[in-house]
């Protein structure tokens, strides 16, 4: 054998002798691992059955109707419903005392019974035929019988409550399930007769009968396991993109490294990553690569195509974006560096790599750059500011917010949409994602977060995976910036306090939030040297800050044929002093807007309306008898 058949096989086959009914769900519209080679479930589930000791097996499913697996189970089926031998079921109650539904339910099984005793033929089109025809299977005697009923969902579930004998099936499934007795099976040896249900959603099925149910065992079908993985793509390699020419060690070390690499994909997909090969001519021997566009579409990796030197000079770069905040600028330069060159703690460097490029948890107070470092990643990295998605947390607040992330889930309204972060990552997998203000979340929200750090993907509503391997994920948060005040009281705007006292007063806010309030210090210790803290407003960061936005109104003027000249002294004391006044609480923030917009930016442009002057102009913004706001005039072309 390439390889053990699928686990949860083992399990099954457990399960069936000690008497129990099987709900099957998860990855069952797969190729499963059976006898060597991969199957469809429906194909290898007939012979699973016959080695458990089933000597009957049937299939049915709303488009076929009932199957058999063999000649012998047909012949079987036949002549227990031709000849009317069926074992006679329990009575049904009396219609009197019942109620309307009741009386229903039990005038639908009088006529399952009735169909049982007097069809000609199994001609099991319905789910009442086909539960007509499994009663009589498992409360007989004779030969150990096992009925397969695919679409479970559709039968018993939410999907099938339209058709007119669902609450009559849903009776007669659990007594079936309750009733069923042994039989001999192939090796002579009693079987209990069973019914094997299988279904796209577990939820989908009433909850009696997959949840503290002692008739019944539920069995995930799980994702293809690296040995799986391994096995197939063992067979599959010469179908890859210049396979044949391999040596039959290298086919071997391809086939091991895309194992690890195909870590999440179903057999279907790793069928399809040969497909991708040829097309894109990309060889087995860069399993990466191939990977990569498989997975997101693309040629060539972002990350690995980022040129050298912007990553060396990465924060030079962003500190002209982010004025003072030499940490948090340090901290997202290394995670670049990181990210470009590769090396990590890994023990097989060939393992797929699931976790997100970067995972920071930036705090500190409000307005001081934490949103304009995330931007300017998004643009130093893929050299477009767009590609940073902004999620406000203040709207994910509620309970049930967390399925807006994800996508509702299937008979939900909405379902069909997929979910907002789900859909983003789904479209533009390498980007930056922001969680903005992440303590005004749900704490519901916070389990989406650890499986986004610890597994790198999430899965939608929709049964679609998103991955976050290849993006940068910040949450924001102002704790402690409302105890800020208390930590200045005892320092004066020419001698704050150090940044160290800063750190360590927004770190234990983070700290005690995270395991006092939410309960959660497991995303805590994930978080790790990822928890940035931006430092408050000093005045040199004032000053270069308000010279950033006056060469800003420059550019501006100059695009619009005018010269400005400031007084840029005189408007860097005046924005200082009005915030040593009045306190930083909305950090740079301010600066721009209300400040330099009322003296500056305001002046300025009522005062181009008003004179018109001419291209070539040169604008002086100066300080007056009563400014603030400053005083704009035409300089005379001679004067400095």
């Amino acid at each position: 054998m390439t390889a053990p058949a699928a686990t949860w096989f083992a399990r099954a086959y457990h399960e069936i002798h000690r008497g129990r009914h099987l709900v099957l769900h998860g990855n069952i519209d797969d190729l499963v691992l059976w006898e060597d080679t991969f199957q469809s479930l429906p194909k290898a589930l007939p012979s699973f059955l016959a080695v458990a000791g089933f000597r009957v097996v049937t299939r049915y499913d709303l488009v076929d109707g009932l199957t058999f697996a063999d000649d012998d189970s047909r012949k079987f089926v036949q002549s227990r419903v031709d000849t009317g031998t069926a074992t006679e079921p329990p009575a049904s109650l009396p219609a009197a005392g019942l109620t309307d539904r009741g009386r229903r339910v039990s005038d639908a099984e009088r006529d399952l019974q009735a169909r049982a005793a007097t069809a000609a033929r199994p001609h099991v089109r319905t789910p009442a035929d086909l539960l007509a025809a499994t009663r009589d299977l498992l409360v007989q005697n004779e030969r150990a019988a096992a009925v397969v009923i695919d679409q479970a969902d559709l039968i018993f579930g939410e999907d099938g409550a339209n058709e007119e004998r669902h609450q009559a099936n849903l009776a007669c499934l659990r007594k079936m399930i309750t009733e069923a007795v042994p039989a001999p099976g192939s090796a002579g040896d009693a079987v209990r007769n069973i019914v094997v249900l299988v279904t796209q959603q577990l939820g989908a099925l009433p909850n009696w009968v997959h949840r503290h149910n002692p008739h019944v065992a539920v069995i995930e079908v799980a994702p293809p396991s690296a040995a799986e993985r391994a096995a197939f793509l063992r067979t599959a390699i010469p179908q890859f993109h210049d396979a044949p020419e391999l040596e039959p060690e290298q086919a071997a070390q391809a086939a091991a490294t895309l194992a690890n690499l195909c870590e999440g994909m179903t057999i279907l997909d790793i069928r399809a990553l040969a497909a991708t090969s040829r097309l894109a001519a990309i060889p087995v021997t860069t399993p990466r690569r191939l990977v990569m566009r498989h997975r997101f579409g693309l040629q060539d990796d972002p990350w690995e195509q980022m040129d050298r030197a912007k990553v060396q000079h990465a924060e030079e770069i962003l500190a002209r974006r982010v004025i003072g905040q030499d940490t948090a600028v340090r901290t997202a330069s290394d995670m670049l560096v990181n990210a470009r060159i590769g090396l990590d703690f890994v023990a097989d460097a060939e393992a797929a790599v699931t976790r997100p490029k970067g995972v920071f948890f930036f705090v500190g107070p409000t307005g001081v750059g934490k949103t304009e470092l995330a931007k300017a990643i998004a643009e130093l990295v893929f050299d477009d500011e767009n590609a940073l998605r902004r999620f406000d947390m203040s709207e994910f607040s509620q309970e049930h917010a967390s399925e807006r992330l994800t996508g509702a889930p299937p008979g939900f309204v909405g379902h069909e949409n997929g979910g907002l972060l789900t859909n983003w990552m789904l479209q533009r997998p390498f980007s930056v994602v922001l969680f903005d203000e992440i303590e005004k979340a749900s704490p519901k929200i916070f389990d989406k977060f650890l499986q986004i750090i610890d597994d790198g993907r999430l899965t939608d509503g929709l049964g679609r995976t998103a991955h976050f391997s290849q993006s940068v994920v910040i949450f924001t948060s102002n704790l402690g910036a409302s105890e800020l005040p208390r930590l200045m009281s005892g320092y004066t705007p020419d001698l704050p306090p150090p940044y160290s006292e800063v750190r360590e007063h927004f770190r234990s806010a983070v700290a005690t939030y995270l395991t006092q309030e939410l309960g959660r210090p497991e995303l805590l210790g994930r978080l790790g040297s990822g928890i940035v803290v931006f430092d408050i407003l000093r005045r040199e960061v004032v000053a270069r800050i308000v010279g950033k936005f006056l060469t800003q109104l420059k550019a501006s003027a100059t695009a619009r044929g005018y010269e400005l000249v400031f007084d840029q002294r005189a408007i860097e004391r005046a924005v200082t002093t009005e915030l040593a006044d009045t306190g930083s609480a909305l950090g740079a923030r301010q600066i721009r807007s209300p400040l330099l917009e009322e003296w500056v930016r305001r002046p300025l442009n009522k005062w181009v309306i008003e004179n018109s002057p001419a291209p070539g102009t040169r604008i002086w913004v100066h300080r007056g008898a009563n400014s603030p706001p400053f005083v704009v005039e035409e300089l005379p072309g001679g004067e400095p």
